[in-house]
């Protein structure tokens, strides 16, 4: 494989991990930890807020991908010489 090739492997493969673990860590540890631990609230509450914080936190990572490869993409093209 060809450097920019596994670079672009990598930056999707971390991305995609990212994007699928981190709303499913939220939702869990926001649910146990947060809502039912400390703030006591009934498991019905605890669910639907740990899953509003939890598509939160997913557009946050889709957001950070799309932000990457936006920028990512004007750093490719080459310079246009102007006289």
């Amino acid at each position: 494989m060809d450097a920019p090739l596994l670079s672009v492997f990598k930056t999707i493969l971390i991305y995609s991990i990212f994007i699928l673990a981190s709303p499913i860590t939220t939702f869990f540890i926001s649910k146990i930890f947060i809502f039912e631990g400390i703030l006591g609230a009934s498991p019905l509450t605890s669910n639907v807020w740990s899953a509003v914080f939890a598509v939160v936190v997913l557009h946050i990572a889709v957001g950070m991908y799309i932000y990457r490869a936006y920028f990512e993409a004007d750093k490719s093209k080459p310079a246009v010489k102007t006289d």
